[in-house]
């Protein structure tokens, strides 16, 4: 019994989440938006409902330039997260989800199509991160360990206390 009870905990270890918080940037400019890719970090821009992964990132006079990629992959899943509180996201198979710097932007003189865009920073009007929030994570960690022994404890004595009774009555 006592295996099982290990079993089930450890698949619920494997198998809990991971969760991000967004967070504003409020001060961004040309170079602040190029070390986010110094840094490595892999940058969407955004327009509305289109999102498109930027890279090759060049700076001069209040201009972003840059070579769009209209491949997200998963990150499709995490464009419009929420803006208060903590998101889910799957760490073992989409970790670059913390990795991602979000840019808004209301220019429209590009469209889907290009690979190489120039647009102004004044046209950017918002930029997100994505942080990875240890505690929460670390918590749906835990918890299942610590909580699925003790109810199956308790289920099994309550099993055991029926089966004495039963046994009892007749």
């Amino acid at each position: 019994m006592k295996t099982k009870i290990l079993l089930i905990s450890a698949l619920l270890f494997l198998s809990s989440c991971s969760f991000f918080r967004v967070i504003p940037e409020s001060d961004y400019s040309v170079q602040s938006l190029k070390q986010y890719e110094n840094d490595g970090k892999y940058l969407v821009l955004q327009r509305g409902e289109w999102a498109w992964h930027i890279y090759d990132l060049s700076v001069g006079a209040g201009i972003v330039k840059a070579r769009l990629d209209a491949q997200l992959g998963y990150h499709l899943k995490y464009i419009e997260p929420k803006e208060r509180g903590l998101n889910k996201f799957a760490m073992r198979s989409e970790p670059d989800v913390i990795n991602a710097v979000h840019i808004y932007t209301n220019d429209t003189n590009f469209n889907s199509l290009d690979t190489l865009i120039a647009i102004p920073l004044s046209s950017i009007f918002e930029v997100r991160s994505y942080e990875y929030a240890r505690a929460a994570s670390r918590a749906t960690k835990i918890v299942p360990i610590v909580v699925i022994p003790i109810a199956a404890f308790i289920i099994i004595g309550m099993v055991q206390l029926s089966q004495m009774s039963f046994s009892m009555s007749y």
